[in-house]
């Protein structure tokens, strides 16, 4: 490990010299800091001058090439768990310093230039488009939270529109998109997470809201309550008497929707289907209990069916809706946990970011 800093410089030079002459690779990290200034900086400006130097004390006789080299770093709950690692095409040392004219200072920022330019085309990076929506979006989930806190707190309420993201949030994002791209991934997974969570809760609520009079009641949703728990048992009856037919409709195709074929011959087939199973039902209770319990059967395969057919109008169409009025302070409760959750990585992110650049808390 050689420290390259100001009051070292020479001496790491020199390291970075002995090694390159023994056809060693170096390989040199970047931290988060302020934007380089044109013409290069940071790890551009540190890299072109350990190039320029080495190859012009051996009269450019090592041959030094300078890869940009991406990695992308999972982090937290993505998907994937690989490190991916891409070398980009080199820049050639000699290439500038070939000219001879020129001083090393000069050498070195003219090799610093697209060494700097290319090291911001991380291979993993964000498209200027996407960057763009995740910023939209974390602009969405903060105003959400500044309007959500206004409201608990009246005195200081303001208004949401004013709300806008700060220029250091902004080029936090940015550094990230080409230092640690992985990081970034990361947080539009939380963000998506949060997102998907309240599109789901929005969609419920609108459902709830147009159900009708009877979720408003207490009587109505006891009814509907009462009903699928005490219908249960014969919902559950009718179906038994009925797996043989349902899944003979599915075998032949008779169940599937939009075959082509005529709707009233079809519904002809699926009749035929069911009252052959009914007679092939009523002829087995018959051999085994005989012919009184299977006259007494022969009529609850009917109405079997028909509750069966009420009770799953009943479970998609009112049970469900009735569930979703329940669990609204709950799914609401959980969309925001998401959110606040969101919002703490975020902010240990542009925490540590502060702290690289040497910013007050």
């Amino acid at each position: 490990m050689i420290s390259f800093f100001p009051e070292n410089r020479q001496l790491a030079l020199g390291m970075s010299r002995a090694l390159l002459a023994k056809k060693a690779a170096l390989v040199t990290f970047v931290e988060p800091g302020p934007a380089p200034p044109a013409g290069g900086g940071g790890l551009a400006a540190a890299v072109a001058s350990i190039a320029v130097e080495a190859e012009c004390g051996h009269a450019g006789g090592l041959g030094l090439m300078v890869f940009p080299v991406y990695l992308f770093l999972p982090v937290g709950h993505t998907h994937t768990r690989e490190l991916l690692i891409d070398i980009d095409q080199p820049e050639t040392a000699q290439d500038y310093i070939s000219g001879g004219g020129s001083s090393g200072h000069d050498q070195a920022s003219a090799l610093a230039q697209p060494s700097e330019r290319r090291c911001q085309e991380n291979s993993f990076r964000l498209q200027p488009s996407d960057l763009a929506e995740f910023l939209g979006d974390l602009e969405e989930a903060l105003r959400d939270d500044f309007q959500e806190e206004s409201r608990l707190h009246p005195a200081r309420k303001r208004k949401g529109e004013e709300f806008e993201l700060s220029r250091f949030v902004v080029q936090w994002a940015e550094q990230m998109n080409y230092l640690h791209p992985g990081l970034l991934v990361s947080l539009r997974e939380s963000l998506e997470v949060w997102r998907g969570a309240r599109r789901l809760g929005a969609l419920h609520r609108l459902e709830v809201e147009v159900a009708g009079d009877w979720l408003k009641r207490p009587v109505g949703r006891g009814i509907v309550w009462l009903e699928s728990v005490a219908g249960f048992p014969l919902a559950s009856y009718g179906l038994i008497n009925h797996l043989l037919a349902i899944a003979l409709l599915y075998l032949t195709g008779l169940l599937k929707r939009g075959s082509g074929r005529d709707k009233t011959t079809e519904w002809v087939w699926r009749g035929l289907v069911v009252l052959g199973c009914y007679v092939a039902e009523v002829f087995l209770v018959a051999r085994s209990w005989g012919r009184r319990v299977a006259g007494y059967y022969l009529p609850t395969l009917p109405l079997s069916a028909l509750y069966l057919w009420r009770y799953a109008w009943l479970l998609r169409h009112r049970t469900r809706i009735a569930f979703l009025f329940l669990n609204l302070s709950a799914e609401a409760a959980r969309t925001k946990r998401l959110r606040q959750d969101f919002l703490h990585e975020i902010n240990q992110a542009l925490t540590h970011y502060a702290e690289m650049l040497a910013l007050p808390h």
